[in-house]
């Protein structure tokens, strides 16, 4: 027996079913992408699609418009990222601005971000792209400045990721 599958059944038999049936791998408690609803698609609602990002609506929209991108490769959730994802998350927040933009929605009447760990429900790196105003007070509590424990503004993770590749760059030299 494997020490994964010894594991596996030590948590049924402790109850912790619910561990299992959601899909949760032992190992870092990420979901694996077999699991992935966005891997094991195929998805509705799409807006958007090419060889490496797809983007569609919300299932439960908070805003007027709310979009997900979504890279087909599968990455965890941004507490994963390093500087050397910057390329790809850069891609992923200027095809946010573009598909809202396109749909009538600009400047202070947009949101874009991620979800923090563990106040995320996929754990599948995704972007929120939001046109406001939003659908109620509750929906828009999650993507204010006041909720920077679990949202994180693309610009401010693009930000973050540049300085750690700049400090990365100078200690190299």
């Amino acid at each position: 027996m494997s020490a994964e599958s010894h594991r596996s059944t030590a948590l049924v038999a402790t109850g912790a079913v619910a561990v299992l049936i959601a899909g949760y791998s032992i190992m870092g408690g990420q979901k694996r992408p077999e699991h992935c609803v966005f891997c094991s698609g195929p998805l509705d609602r799409i807006v958007y699609e090419d060889d490496e990002f797809i983007a569609f609506h919300d299932i439960k929209p908070d805003a007027e418009l709310h979009l997900l991108v979504v890279p087909r490769e599968h990455f965890g959730t941004i507490k994963e990222m390093t500087a050397q994802e910057l390329p790809m998350i850069t891609r992923m927040y200027e095809l946010g601005q573009r598909l809202v933009e396109e749909r009538g929605y600009e400047g202070e009447m947009t949101r874009f971000g991620f979800h923090r760990p563990p106040f995320n429900s996929i754990h599948h790196l995704h972007l929120h792209c939001l046109g406001l105003p939003f659908r109620s007070r509750r929906a828009a509590l999650p993507f204010t400045e006041a909720a920077r424990a679990w949202f994180v503004p693309a610009a401010r993770l693009i930000d973050e990721l540049s300085k750690a590749r700049d400090n990365h760059v100078l200690t190299q030299s």
